[in-house]
């Protein structure tokens, strides 16, 4: 039996750049929400900090499954 899980992933949009303090929170307490990354989308280059990816908001559209 082939079993679909699905994944929940938050994204968090930033108009100034900043901390991300309310994902950082989700994603340390992994036993508690279940989420093993996260998206943020601001005035950001592409990067990739441990399980947090940081885009620039003109690539939101491009997230349509990850």
């Amino acid at each position: 039996m082939l079993v679909s899980l699905k994944k929940c992933v938050p994204v968090e949009c930033k108009a100034t750049t900043g901390n991300a303090k309310s994902v950082r929170t989700v994603l340390y307490n992994h036993e508690k929400y279940h989420v093993d990354y996260a998206i943020k989308l601001g005035d950001y280059n592409i990067g990739r900090k441990d399980n947090l990816l940081t885009l620039p908001i003109y690539m939101a559209f491009l997230l349509t499954e990850v």
